[in-house]
């Protein structure tokens, strides 16, 4: 569930975007986790692995697609009030 919550990207594959068959493997997931957080990259829970695992944290994914539109539009103004 940890890794389903924090290391699958939602929304599909974007404009572009290459994707791979079998892509959200457990074992590519758990590679994402040990190289986000400067771990030993090897794939398997380790004793690191699951330290971090059970660390309390936020709700925001890892990993994401944080592009919204397709094209990555701009705004025609550089100065904004509100």
């Amino acid at each position: 569930a940890y890794l389903d919550k924090y290391y699958t990207k939602k929304g599909g594959p974007q404009i572009g975007e290459m994707v791979a068959r079998g892509g959200n493997s457990t074992v590519k997931k758990i590679k994402e986790l040990q190289a986000f957080f400067g771990l030993r990259v090897t794939g398997k829970l380790d004793r690191a692995t699951m330290d971090v695992i059970k660390r309390p944290r936020c709700g925001v994914p890892d990993v994401a697609n944080y592009r919204v539109f397709p094209g990555e539009p701009k705004w025609k103004k550089n100065t904004l009030t509100y």
